[in-house]
């Protein structure tokens, strides 16, 4: 592992938000990353550090990041790559690093507006028992204006948003906020969310045994809500993520593979139900229902399981 170390003057000194980024070759978007934490402005926060945690980038994000230096309170450790690699692992060493009192993760393919940290912090408030969820608004092909953004935050400076979050429709559909659901945990993602530092750390952080794409964010969010944490959902605390292209085969084999992972683990009937998602997942497969009405139905029957009552159905 190679660390380069924050500035003497920091060095070591606790923060109150740390913000965990893991990167792999993702060296032009993570420089928009890091140019929109430049200007973050989160009143009353205090201090915050940015942890990159490079997974054996070979793209040349190490001396990229070392320019941050002077406008970030910042640490990054070059791990080598291994078959170990990924982003669960990533994490978990930036969550062994951190200082904050809470933890945000953000992916380096996003940028984030000015109100970023100031919104999630404003979520928690004073509670220790929340986990927080942002908005993330999909953008279409293009690239961001690293200048522009060097300059301040502006959606001019990205491509256009061509999407927005789709768990929305789905709260809507079901009527309620995000911690009355009995599936709240599947919509923990980790490209923009917010817990306290302890409460990661006392179901053990990341599962190291999840690779490639899927659901180990959703895993994470099975143990913490079963660990007593709430989770909320900001409209607020948003990020603009880059475009991305459809699931291909070997990231739904990955998923398939994590899903059995998951499975394994906690072998309750709710788990297992997750496998409604695969229709809507598989490149492979023919037309099937939209992702939204998926994870309405996975709602439904989560509440049949467990004999409680249905919500009011918002058409």
């Amino acid at each position: 592992m190679t660390e380069h170390a924050r500035p003497p003057a920091t060095e070591h000194r606790p923060v109150d938000v740390s913000v965990i980024i893991p990167a792999y070759n993702a060296c032009a978007t993570l420089e928009a990353c890091l140019l929109s934490l430049t200007h973050q402005r989160p009143q009353g926060k205090g201090s915050f550090e940015v942890l990159v945690i490079d997974d054996g980038s070979t793209d040349g994000t190490g001396p990229m990041v070392d320019s941050f230096a002077s406008r970030l309170d910042l640490r990054y450790v070059h791990e080598p790559r291994t078959p170990a690699s990924g982003r669960a692992r990533a994490r978990n060493i930036g969550l062994a690093l951190a200082t904050g009192s809470l933890v945000v993760t953000l992916d380096a393919d996003q940028v984030v507006g000015p109100d970023f940290l100031a919104e999630h912090l404003r979520a928690h408030g004073t509670a220790d028992d929340l986990l927080v969820v942002g908005r993330r608004h999909q953008l279409g092909e293009g690239t961001f204006d690293l200048a522009r953004l060097a300059r301040g935050f502006s959606l001019g400076a990205l491509p256009e948003v061509v999407r927005g979050d789709e768990r929305e429709p789905v709260l809507a559909a079901l009527g309620g906020e995000l911690s009355d659901l009995r599936t709240a945990w599947h919509y923990l993602w980790t490209c923009n969310a917010s817990v306290r530092r302890d409460r990661l750390a006392a179901v053990g952080g990341f599962d190291e045994e999840f690779h490639g794409w899927g659901l180990e964010d959703a895993e994470l969010g099975y143990r913490l809500v079963q660990d007593g944490v709430r989770m909320r959902y900001s409209t607020r605390a948003a990020v603009y993520h880059e475009h991305r292209s459809p699931v291909s085969a070997s990231m739904y084999r990955e998923w398939r593979a994590n899903l059995a992972h998951f499975a394994r683990k906690h072998p309750a009937p709710v788990v297992r139900l997750q496998e409604m998602f695969a229709p809507a997942i598989d490149p492979a497969a023919p037309a099937a229902e939209a992702w939204v009405d998926t994870a309405v139905r996975f709602e439904h029957r989560a509440r049949a399981l467990a004999g409680v009552p249905q919500p009011a159905h918002h058409g």
